[in-house]
């Protein structure tokens, strides 16, 4: 009895993914979620989560990381793929300049343009799941033609460098830049993964999700969270 009830406690649990779709063009099959087709090339992401575009008769498709489907912003997890005449790239918070576009890899990333380079930078997996949508916007800055992102980023006339993660710190001293980055004690581990409807909503459309995920790991250390 005890077994029925854990099996149809994890079945209600496990969200509703859409289903599988497939397309074919020039003798070519592709399935997945998002699928777009062109003259002579299919393509599909590869969950639910992620989104396909097509620019000058080439598709194209991008998958959150895991991180960020675990931890969406508030704001909602919405990838995208934009097109600028021969060039086109898929992410978050995309970037056009120079006739070129480039997009950060997660939602918490940043694009920059500099002397005519598209520099994308993302926080590390680690950071987004300690920090979910807590995760600081990284800055990018610039000394002569160099560009670096992160955080605490410091610069002197020729270099410029950042620390890795939120907590990190750089000090300059004299022409020297130093920079350290304290490790993330977190230990993450998911069960289900999010309605793939819902991570895309804004925090106050989403449902209420029931507080099954413990803070502390069962032996009681507070550095294990499960969930993330």
């Amino acid at each position: 009895m005890l077994v029925t009830i854990l099996a149809l406690t994890l079945l209600t649990s496990t969200p509703s993914a859409p289903p599988v779709s497939c397309l074919s063009a020039n003798g070519k099959t592709a399935c997945g979620y998002s699928c777009r087709r062109s003259a002579d090339d299919v393509r599909c992401a590869s969950t639910p989560y992620g989104t396909c575009g097509m620019f000058n008769g080439e598709v194209y498709c991008f998958d959150p990381s895991l991180a960020a489907i675990h931890h969406p912003p508030d704001e909602g997890l919405r990838p995208e793929c934009k097109g600028l005449g021969t060039e086109a790239a898929c992410g978050f918070n995309c970037v056009v300049a120079q006739g070129k576009i480039a997009c950060a890899k997660t939602p918490y990333g940043v694009c920059r343009e500099h002397f005519g380079e598209l520099k994308c930078w993302d926080p590390s997996e680690t950071t987004i799941h300690e920090m979910g949508a807590e995760t600081p916007r990284p800055g990018c800055l610039t000394a002569s033609t160099a560009i670096e992102c992160g955080y605490d980023c410091k610069n002197n006339r020729t270099d410029v460098k950042c620390a890795a993660t939120p907590r990190g710190r750089c000090e300059k001293n004299d022409f020297r830049i130093e920079c350290f980055d304290p490790p993330s004690l977190l230990q993450c581990a998911h069960t289900q993964p999010p309605d793939p409807a819902e991570v895309r909503k804004p925090k106050y459309q989403r449902r209420e999700e029931k507080p099954a995920e413990a803070s502390q790991s069962p032996n009681g250390d507070p550095r294990t969270r499960i969930g993330g």
